[in-house]
């Protein structure tokens, strides 16, 4: 069995923080050697707060998370991507990695958090890679100035433009709650598209689960596990996949 959660945003003021702990102490009973749980991405928010001040203030939680029997891995977001750069070296307990693949039954699943797909959809042409180092940034560098700091790093990276350019509207709306950009469907029709396989390197065959948007969804192939934070319109969400069939399900105390 493979449990995945996604968009936590522990330290920001709508993280459904209680939920989860319920989630965690519900979930682990079920959980054994032979199953996994899957951090995909965002289940801390180092772009509002100070990196280690929320971790610390989530001691218990992450305790929680390590005394789970079950095999943990950790999918870097881009509101976390500080554990990206940990990924060699390992993070306690959990195995981190930007991509991660699991077989289940006959089935294999490619999980990865989802903001690649928001910068081929809609960031053109900054390029994945260059996304990564302004979320590196970002997660140094919280405050109420983030919409500056976007504008100050783009014009540092290797492509520039003019004041006024749309583009770098584009990159300042970065800084905004998935529920407030702009064109956040077109990431879920990318998503959904076979062309995804192309840019992402995924196989035929893969189901392929993400995060990110906050707009969970389950079709054929295809799943976003959704969020916890209280400003989307669905909330508390998570996915359950078992002999190769995944279920979207709603966490209630």
């Amino acid at each position: 069995m493979i449990i995945v959660v996604s968009d936590v945003h522990l330290g920001y003021d709508h993280a459904n923080r209680e939920p989860f702990m319920g989630f965690l102490d519900d979930i682990g009973k079920s959980l054994g050697q032979p199953d996994h749980f899957v951090l995909l991405g965002d289940i801390f928010d180092f772009w509002r707060r100070n990196n280690v001040a929320v971790v610390l203030e989530n001691e218990d939680l992450v305790g929680r998370i390590e005394d789970l029997a079950a095999n943990v891995h950790y999918v870097p977001g881009n509101h976390d991507f500080t554990f990206a750069k940990l990924a060699t070296s390992g993070t306690g307990a959990f195995n981190v990695q930007k991509t991660l693949m699991l077989q289940d039954g006959d089935t294999r699943f490619s999980f990865m958090h989802g903001y690649q797909l928001e910068v081929l959809a809609n960031l053109e042409p900054l390029t994945i890679e260059e996304y990564e180092q302004l979320c590196v940034s970002l997660c140094q560098r919280t405050g109420d100035f983030i919409g500056d700091l976007l504008s100050f790093l783009w014009d540092n990276i290797h492509l520039s433009f003019k004041r006024g350019d749309r583009r770098r509207g584009m990159v300042q709306s970065i800084g905004a709650i998935p529920e407030k950009r702009k064109d956040m469907h077109k990431i879920d029709r990318l998503a959904r598209s076979r062309v995804k396989d192309l840019f992402l390197g995924l196989g035929k065959e893969d189901k392929f689960v993400y995060g990110h948007t906050h707009r969970p969804f389950l079709e054929d192939s295809v799943a976003n596990v959704g969020c916890w934070v209280s400003d989307a319109d669905e909330q508390n969400t998570y996915l359950k996949i078992e002999n190769g069939e995944m279920q979207l399900l709603r966490y209630r105390a």
